[in-house]
């Protein structure tokens, strides 16, 4: 008899051990391994990627870094405002993006994405994603965002070096990126250490007397 009460005793210490449920930090952790997916190239069924996988996992890896972002309550009209990805160029990103965010959002604001076109603003976005076709004038682009919380992605290089917070590429369907800080920092944007964890931390370039 005492074996088995102990046994009962030993089962009832065990279930009052167990966590409570905590909806939210599980919202955290799916997030964080949909993005270790797209960081780590994790195997897939089919033997080499479709010709949209490329733009399919960037849509994917920017909209998931978006999640991990904080931007000024002042980058907001009211707290119902939708995010707004800007597509700054000719790049292929946008019909994937669509998809990817269609019917979600990001810190309770809706999420629209908009195609900026040559002369609009591109300060009225949270986040600017920047063409390959742009990669000529991205000091003028950099430029014309300015301190304005937005939140610049780039795949060319030293596109963080000159300026952008975020420059992400491509290699063996793996995605590698860089953060500038710096940028973050004048941006007013927070972006979570499990980010800048899994990123390469670089600062911008400092320009000296006839620099390019």
């Amino acid at each position: 008899m005492r074996p088995r009460a102990a046994r009962r005793r030993q089962r009832s210490e065990l279930a009052g051990r167990r966590p409570a449920s905590t909806p939210s930090s599980g919202r955290v952790g799916i997030s964080l391994f949909l993005l270790w997916i797209a960081l780590s190239g994790a195997p897939r069924a089919q033997p080499g990627p479709p010709p949209s996988f490329e733009q399919e996992v960037k849509a994917s890896f920017v909209y998931t870094v978006a999640k991990f972002v904080d931007w000024p309550l002042e980058a907001f009209g009211d707290p119902g405002a939708p995010l707004v990805f800007g597509i700054l160029g000719d790049d292929p990103i946008e019909e994937p993006l669509q998809r990817t965010v269609a019917g979600k959002s990001v810190s309770g604001h809706p999420v629209e994405v908009i195609r900026v076109k040559d002369g609009e603003d591109p300060i009225s976005c949270h986040i600017l994603f920047v063409g390959r076709s742009e990669s000529a004038r991205v000091d003028e682009v950099i430029t014309r965002v300015g301190n304005s919380s937005v939140l610049t992605v780039g795949e060319f290089d030293h596109f963080a070096q000159r300026g952008g917070v975020l420059r992400l590429r491509l290699d063996q369907n793996m995605v590698r990126f860089e953060v500038n800080v710096d940028a973050a920092e004048r941006a007013h944007l927070r972006i979570s250490s499990k980010i800048l964890k899994l990123g390469t931390i670089v600062h911008e370039r400092k320009r000296g007397a006839g620099s390019p």
